[in-house]
């Protein structure tokens, strides 16, 4: 059990967490490439501080959602090998979770672009 361990030991959980989805996961190294193409086009149109705060918000929660549907699928993967409606449903609202801050992402992206090109102000 590892829930009362010191803090450092549970960060290098985390940290593991984090190499294992970097390496197995080709959802999470391709949302790793989309979000480093995010700073750089904040970097390119001069980003307010408020923007890359909201920019920088959404990043995280993406991650943060893509490890959680993740986790869904492997810990469903383990439970139900064979087919089953429930964890199709359970992989699917998972991959759905990150659909949605994926495209709200996107959505931030245009906002910004049109705010540099039409002299909107933030």
């Amino acid at each position: 059990m590892n829930k009362n361990r010191p803090i450092w030991r549970r960060a290098r959980y985390a940290l593991r967490g984090l190499g294992i989805a970097a390496r197995e996961e080709a959802s999470f190294r391709a949302e790793l490439w989309a979000l480093m193409g995010a700073v750089l086009f904040l970097i390119w149109v001069h980003a307010s501080l408020w923007w890359w705060g909201l920019a920088l918000l959404l990043m995280a929660m993406l991650l943060a959602a893509e490890l959680l549907n993740s986790a869904v699928e492997s810990l469903a993967d383990l439970v139900s090998p064979e087919f089953h409606p429930l964890v199709a449903r359970a992989k699917d609202c998972g991959a759905a979770a990150v659909f949605v801050l994926s495209s709200v992402g996107i959505l931030l992206l245009l906002l910004l672009l049109w705010q540099r090109f039409h002299g909107g102000s933030g």
